[in-house]
């Protein structure tokens, strides 16, 4: 796990990809808060977890996570898979959070949208899927192609359908459980999302969840923490001083 900065406790959940990395997003975050940016079981060079076998057990295992850092409650940040974890946790225990954003997150089944198959694609469509610019992508990239970075690739890759591959991208039980979330709630989005489209994907989580925001980033693909680091930060940096009550 990854950690910086001062002021009230956040934690950071990221996505494909980001596990690991500490990036301009979480820097800008630290300026504010003490972030924490751990790596899901399986990514960033952590090791696998071979009982976590539905995302349900990706969320206990950060409600655990809150209990052996000692926070009774804190915000709470996800971006697309670890949007898809934010929102698993917040539907079991909103008590926990002091606000919840969600940055184009997965993981509910949407009328009318089919979620690009994702492990049957190459790298540059994964990129051109992803990403509004595509060089923001190069935050992602691996730092070589060795037999090491590759087995951490794959070992990524095993970990995300262990919980993403059938249903793809999506548990069924979610989108009616939104209802159950009562932390203030920001959702985040990129008007150029190909994976995740604003509409229908954007809005009707905006829709489910109660009391929801939605804010939407104008020069972003799926991942606008990434390609609009500064824009994005400073609405996080709102909302969850708005909502800053820990106590």
């Amino acid at each position: 796990m990854l950690q910086d900065g001062t002021g009230s406790p956040l934690l950071f959940l990221h996505g494909a990809g980001g596990g690991g990395r500490w990036l301009d997003f979480q820097a800008l975050l630290a300026k504010d808060f003490t972030v924490y940016s751990p790596s899901h079981p399986g990514h960033g060079g952590s090791p696998a977890a071979e009982w976590i076998e539905h995302i349900s057990d990706l969320a206990f295992h950060y409600l655990d996570l809150l209990d052996a850092l000692g926070l009774a409650r804190a915000h709470l940040v996800g971006a697309s898979l670890g949007g898809w974890i934010a929102a698993e946790i917040a539907t079991m225990a909103s008590h926990r959070l002091a606000s919840l954003v969600l940055i184009d997150p997965v993981g509910i089944r949407m009328d009318g949208w089919i979620y690009p198959f994702l492990f049957a694609m190459d790298i540059p469509e994964i990129v051109t899927t992803v990403f509004h610019n595509p060089m923001a992508a190069l935050a992602l990239a691996p730092p070589d192609q060795s037999a090491e970075t590759l087995a951490l690739q794959y070992r990524q890759g095993t970990a995300i359908a262990r919980v993403a591959w059938n249903p793809h991208l999506y548990d069924p039980l979610l989108r009616r459980r939104l209802g159950r979330v009562t932390a203030p709630t920001l959702v985040c989005w990129g008007a150029h999302d190909k994976l995740a489209p604003l509409a229908p994907c954007g809005e009707t989580w905006a829709r489910e969840v109660p009391g929801a925001r939605l804010r939407v980033f104008a020069d972003s693909g799926h991942v606008p923490h990434l390609e609009e680091p500064d824009a994005v930060a400073a609405a996080v940096r709102e909302f969850c001083q708005l909502h800053g009550g820990l106590a």
